[in-house]
């Protein structure tokens, strides 16, 4: 068909009848009846032709079992179907090109490297830009929006403004510029089935964008970990906390207590500014203002309530001997021990109250134990005053972390319930035999330790008092002890130690320097009484006064 001629309408009355080919004749078959349908004569066929000349293939038809040439004429009409195929479809869209101006102007208009009529992105007209000139307006546009917006957050009447230099905004420009550039150039799947053919659907979508617009958005980001920093440094500067009343300090002349006076404060919480910036920037309110108030905090510590709970918790005391030289140092050791105050989750330790007990401090030669012997040494006798100590602690509720038994149970003091301390036999502090205990309450503790009486040789009272919260009433603490095992008898005395003679002490004069003593081992409690029912017991100390084999001294 000749290209140029143009294309013939089906139904016309006046198009050409067309002419088919003469088939050649096949001698072997005789020629069939012929049949005319509207002017043209057609061969009939019976049921018995073509007649059978040779053997069939197996699964192929009649038509095909004259060998290659007819696979060859086959595929010689497959090829002629597409080309001819294909020559239609060029002719069509050459026709539609000639024949119809408009469809020849779309089809250039929308093979361009720019936006389509009526795209907007942010608001911003896009039609005729390439995306090097779109990504400039929009970019330029939006650094000029966002530069200017300013979150105004108030809290209690103070004012913070919160703008693009401490919380960034951030958009999707590149991914909304590349979908509004897909407008008029994709065609999605579902169009696709719904029977539109790619050309009519683009064509659909570019003339509705320049009839009614095409409108994007980009969104709006922002980091929420920088949301956080905020709230937390607003919440800071916001927010004060409650005091609560303290006590101030400790007259141990009077034993009374000063107290410090309960404070309210006001609190706004981190999270509650998170969640109400967030809030305004999800909703894209960048301009908007945020009126927040902090909430009143109350102390849980009044004065009034110090005033029931402090006082004295616990209380000891012990005799002394009459001895002037012992009563002296322990009248020493407790002028350091008075006036003690162990705040919360601190330790005591008597060795560092006290220091090294020397004759420089005023400290005399009284009797001492080691090693199983009694000496003189300086300071002799202040291990009653750690002793006090130790019973007063257990039963103010203190945690005692070190504490070690005499050789053998002392005379002012239950077994188990001693505490010996030395520093005199050792290099350091912390390698001396030392009593230290650790406030495990909530509040300070104040120790008050005296004697009776000074400079004597009469026996005399030696009490440490410890002040602080009282447990809730009815409750109470007793230290106990018990013997866990059978004692252990005392061995076999050792030879005689036998010294020269002197003024002091004639010849035959016998002295005993170890005295025989049985083995014995005690358990020490605090046990816990609610209205003088016991609740609770815990072990304390495990005390060991081993046995000595007893020695005595003949001077000679």
């Amino acid at each position: 068909m000749d290209g140029n001629q143009p294309r013939q309408r089906r139904g016309d009355g006046n198009a050409r009848q067309t002419e088919y080919p003469v088939y050649p004749q096949y001698g072997a078959y005789s020629q069939p009846p012929q049949t005319t349908v509207q002017g043209q004569a057609y061969p009939q066929y019976g049921a018995g032709y073509p007649p059978e000349t040779g053997p069939r293939r197996s699964g192929r038809s009649g038509r095909n079992a004259g060998g290659p040439k007819g696979r060859d004429g086959l595929w010689l009409v497959l090829i002629i179907v597409c080309i001819a195929l294909l020559a239609g479809g060029g002719f069509l869209v050459s026709s539609l090109r000639g024949r119809y101006p408009a469809f020849k102007a779309q089809a250039a208009a929308m093979n361009t490297d720019t936006f389509f009529d009526g795209v907007h992105v942010d608001g911003i007209h896009l039609g005729g830009l390439t995306m090097a000139q779109a990504r400039e307006a929009v970019g330029r546009t939006n650094e000029a929006i966002d530069q200017q917006y300013a979150l105004n957050v108030t809290v209690d009447g103070r004012t913070w403004r919160i703008t693009q230099n401490e919380l960034p905004l951030q958009r999707n420009t590149e991914a909304v510029l590349d979908q509004a550039f897909a407008i008029g150039r994709q065609t999605p799947y579902e169009a696709l089935q719904s029977g539109m053919t790619p050309f009519q659907f683009r064509s659909r979508e570019v003339r509705e964008a320049n009839r009614s617009g095409a409108f994007l958005y980009t969104e709006v980001t922002y980091d929420k970990a920088t949301v956080r920093e905020l709230a937390e440094k607003l919440s800071g500067w916001v927010s004060y906390p409650a005091q609560n009343a303290t006590v101030s300090s400790f007259d141990f002349t009077t034993r009374s207590f000063q107290y410090q006076s309960e404070q309210n404060g006001m609190a706004l919480t981190a999270d509650e500014i998170f969640a109400a910036i967030t809030e305004r920037m999800d909703a894209r309110d960048y301009n908007g203002s945020l009126v927040l108030n902090t909430h009143p905090q109350q102390p849980a510590v009044t004065v009034a309530q110090l005033q029931q709970s402090f006082g004295l918790i616990a209380t000891y005391s012990t005799d002394t001997l009459p001895d002037r030289s012992r009563n002296k140092n322990i009248e020493l050791a407790c002028n350091a021990l008075n006036g003690t105050v162990l705040e919360s989750g601190k330790t005591l330790s008597f060795n560092e109250i006290t220091g090294r007990r020397t004759i420089d401090k005023g400290y005399l030669m009284a009797g001492a134990i080691a090693q199983g012997r009694s000496y003189e040494e300086a300071g002799g006798g202040v291990c009653q005053v750690s002793s006090t100590l130790f019973n007063a602690a257990v039963m103010a509720n203190l945690k005692i972390l070190t504490s070690t038994p005499h050789a053998w149970p002392s005379a002012y003091v239950e077994p188990g319930r001693d505490a010996t301390v030395d520093w005199q036999n050792f290099q350091s502090l912390e390698e001396s035999l030392d009593l230290k205990i650790k406030n495990t309450t909530d509040y300070p503790v104040f120790i008050t330790a005296r004697v009776s009486d000074t400079n004597t040789s009469r026996v005399c009272l030696c009490t440490v008092e410890i002040y602080g919260v009282a447990m809730e009433e009815g409750m109470r603490i007793a230290l106990e002890t018990e013997l866990s095992e059978e004692p252990i008898p005392s061995p076999t005395p050792k030879r005689p130690e036998y010294v020269p003679a002197d003024d002091e002490h004639p010849a035959g004069t016998e002295e005993i320097i170890v005295k025989g003593r049985e083995g014995l081992k005690y358990k020490t409690y605090r046990v816990f009484y609610k209205d003088d029912v016991e609740i609770k017991r815990e072990l304390i100390r495990n005390s060991y006064y081993k046995p000595y084999a007893e020695q005595i001294r003949i001077y000679q």
